[in-house]
């Protein structure tokens, strides 16, 4: 039977994870020669659960040492399968080389362990020896759009490119100032979502038209997209004004209700509130009650909704919700 690679410890905050991982490191380094503790790796997330860990290690090694028994002793004597006094004496051989090795007592932060692994192979990788490990990306996404900014040259693609972004964030009434655009852009390549297309668009983009056409791929998509809506919710608009409808015949009146989103919808001014609120869906879910009811339009609101508003809100609901699916498999 083969031995288990894995042993998974899960436990809620201040129920002992650091005495059991003590405990586990600890049997590995009393089972085997003294010296083996330079073998064992433990890695956590904050120095400070470093620091704690290895001032259990090595406050369970002292007593040990020295005969005294703690909440581990017991354990430890019966998986390690040793007297009290061979116990002892092991633990002492240990204590020794850990005090005289100290520096291979390896217990680290997730940063500290791959910095580690990184300048192991500096040469392999291309690196210089003085190179400086950056763990905060902000930072660094902030340097290389600065540094590409400084970098751009008329007439090139990059430039080009960054020309178009610029216009496009002026078009959209957004700040001229393309950096946070760039920052926002570039905090894609840290997504698990773009680290499963990384190798498609890596592939596509060495077509130099690509962005072009995708763009423009989009435009025509958005375009499409938003007349549809507009044309849905202009057939509603037209209803309610043959109709003489105003807000205040509506339930809650223009706050949320159908009438401000057909009127939104029909000149495209709430293009960010497709999405159905609460009091939305209450009004799709419930036909009879989209009249206002101290409105003497009441019993009329409630019929149009029946004979078409209704089911025009839907239409554009659904419509939206079916784009929004296809733009998630896209």
């Amino acid at each position: 039977m083969s031995a288990k690679l894995f042993h998974i410890y899960k436990s809620s905050a201040g129920s002992g994870k650091t005495r059991t991982l003590a405990k586990e490191y600890l049997l590995l380094a009393l089972r085997f020669r003294a010296d083996y503790f330079k073998h064992i790796l433990a890695v956590t997330f904050t120095n400070k659960a470093t620091q704690e860990m290895k001032d259990r290690i090595l406050d369970y090694l002292d007593d040990f040492a020295k005969g005294e028994e703690n909440n581990l002793t017991p354990e430890l004597l019966t998986q390690l399968k040793l007297d009290p006094n061979t116990f002892q004496m092991h633990a002492q051989e240990v204590q020794g080389e850990l005090l005289h090795h100290y520096s291979q007592f390896s217990i680290s932060t997730i940063d500290a362990f791959f910095q580690r692994v990184i300048r192991s192979f500096t040469r392999e990788t291309g690196l210089m020896g003085d190179f400086r490990l950056e763990i905060d990306h902000d930072m660094v996404l902030e340097e290389v759009i600065d540094n590409l900014i400084d970098e751009l040259k008329e007439g090139t693609e990059l430039t080009n490119w960054v020309i178009e972004f610029a216009k496009s964030n002026l078009e959209n009434e957004r700040s001229w100032d393309i950096r946070r655009g760039l920052k926002d852009f570039s905090e894609q390549i840290f997504k698990e979502t773009f680290k499963e297309v990384e190798l498609a668009i890596s592939e596509k983009v060495k077509n130099p038209t690509f962005f072009k056409e995708t763009k423009e791929s989009l435009a025509k998509l958005k375009y499409g997209f938003l007349k549809t809506i507009q044309k849905k919710a202009a057939e509603a608009v037209a209803i309610i004004e043959e109709n003489n409808i105003s807000a205040n015949d509506f339930s809650y009146g223009a706050s949320g209700t159908p009438f401000s989103f057909f009127y939104a919808m029909a000149t495209l001014s709430a293009v960010s509130k497709y999405a159905a609120g609460s009091r939305l869906t209450d009004y799709f879910n419930d036909l009879d009650k989209w009249g206002a009811k101290k409105s003497d339009n009441q019993n009329l609101v409630n019929q149009l909704a029946k004979e078409r508003l209704g089911a025009i809100l839907t239409e554009i609901l659904e419509y939206v919700e079916i784009n929004k699916r296809k733009s998630a498999f896209c």
